[in-house]
């Protein structure tokens, strides 16, 4: 099946085979919220949110969050069924934030311009690009397909002001040292 297929995400969370899932917000998030590098809050988009543990986190926190997925609809989560690729042509300039995390590294690696764009797209001017990349290794098969670390500014915050960067100390044990915390800002 292909990954740009809704039908193969589908069959995935049917099957349970959800590893990216980590049954909860995910610790770098956390951090960052109670940091003084935390978004201003205002209109959140979690493209390909999954589960929507992090879109729950930011709602807790007092944001205006949404996600948008194609495959899975978490309970008490707002949701919108979304290709991701169209969240830049339905909502264009509609975020205050978008942040991103385990969507870049599901997608087709060939199309992951046209996705950096569409993202871009959707942020208001001075908006935010919250991106936690991973896995930033070698990898070809996929998914997740491996990032390589210059390809986090070079495409998804090419144009834009990277505000921070970091290898975070906070995430999961199977991902520690294989994430990548920037957050750029839309000129």
């Amino acid at each position: 099946m292909d990954v740009s297929d809704k039908d193969y995400w589908d069959a995935r969370y049917r099957a349970q085979e959800t590893g990216w899932d980590l049954g909860g917000p995910c610790p770098v998030f956390v951090d960052l919220l109670d940091s003084p590098l935390a978004p201003p809050r205002g209109r959140v988009a979690f493209p390909g949110c999954g589960s929507g543990h992090d879109v729950r986190l930011f709602l807790e926190r007092g944001y205006d969050a949404v996600g948008f997925d194609f495959a899975s609809r978490p309970e008490g989560v707002p949701v919108l069924p979304l290709d991701v690729f169209e969240i830049g042509r339905r909502y264009p300039g509609a975020f205050d934030a978008v942040v991103e995390y385990t969507c870049y590294c599901a997608i087709d690696p060939g199309r992951r311009p046209e996705y950096a764009e569409a993202l871009r797209a959707s942020l208001r001017p001075d908006g935010l690009l919250v991106v936690l990349a991973f896995p930033v290794e070698r990898r070809e098969e996929g998914p997740p397909f491996g990032i390589d670390e210059k390809e986090i500014a070079g495409v998804l915050g090419a144009g834009m002001d990277l505000l921070h960067f970091e290898i975070p100390k906070s995430s999961v044990p199977p991902r520690l040292g294989r994430e990548r915390l920037a957050i750029f800002r839309r000129r």
